[in-house]
């Protein structure tokens, strides 16, 4: 009996500390559609050399994070959020949007507001165009009638002030199709991606012909590390300490070596 008891004990504290010493298995998913510069691709593999930025970051807070190991799947966004709701995923990279605190953990101060120290990215988008897009976008309060067409491709939008504005709007998959509208003169303008943590960004890839960013940004937006309610409730600690470490490093440089990457 006392040998048994011993055992039991025995056994007891290896599961308690022998648990403690085992990394957190922490599922990462992200889109897989190309967003540059956070995620490239277009399939559910995924890649080894340049792995995008945001992995390139979660893979250096792995090795930085003793209690962590951060595995990585790719799948459509809307099944990511679907699987963090509930609980087959771990995580994703997500902005603020109303309602989505009811699925998702964001960092959080004590009374409630968003931490965007905390945030992986901070990411300003402008309107591009030519020299004459320009003027005419500064003067348009005087041409009241005044028309633009504009390409936004998936994954953007136009925040409340701009829909107010007079634009036609050509929705497009990618990015590098709306740029290529814009170069042919189809339309006057699109929108890009023109600050990283402040700093002055383009991935228009067309030369000589002068489109240029609008500044300010129309819109600038955070990108949060997010859990799913049941990992952050058994794992609180573990995901402030991973918030701050996000808080500490600088990603900007990790973001902008992507977004220049040719494609």
């Amino acid at each position: 009996m006392k040998i048994r008891t011993l055992l039991y004990i025995f056994v007891l504290k290896c599961i308690v500390f022998c648990d403690g010493v085992t990394a957190k298995e922490l599922l990462f998913c992200y889109e897989d559609k190309n967003a540059a510069p956070l995620f490239l691709g277009v399939d559910k593999a995924i890649p080894i050399d340049q792995p995008d930025a945001s992995v390139e970051v979660l893979s250096l807070l792995d090795k930085a994070i003793d209690g962590v190991e951060i595995k990585f799947v790719r799948k459509p966004w809307r099944r990511c959020l679907s699987d963090l709701e509930f609980n087959r995923v771990n995580a994703v990279i997500a902005s603020y949007r109303k309602g989505r605190e009811n699925v998702a953990v964001y960092p959080v101060d004590q009374q409630g507001k968003l931490r965007d120290d905390y945030a992986v990215s901070e990411f300003s988008s402008c309107l591009i165009g030519r020299y004459k897009f320009h003027k005419e976008w500064e003067t348009r309060e005087v041409f009241q009638n005044k028309a633009f067409t504009i390409a936004i491709p998936n994954g953007y939008g136009l925040n409340s002030a701009l829909k107010e504005e007079p634009f036609f709007i050509h929705n497009t998959f990618s990015k590098s199709k709306a740029f290529e509208l814009l170069d042919k003169g189809v339309v006057q303008a699109s929108v890009d991606l023109c600050q990283v943590d402040g700093l002055k960004v383009s991935s228009y890839p067309y030369e000589g012909n002068n489109v240029k960013p609008i500044y300010p940004p129309y819109e600038t937006s955070h990108g949060y590390l997010v859990f799913s309610k049941k990992f952050y409730e058994e794992n609180n600690t573990l995901s402030w300490e991973i918030w701050h470490w996000l808080s500490k490093f600088e990603s900007a440089p990790v973001y902008i070596k992507y977004l220049q990457t040719p494609k």
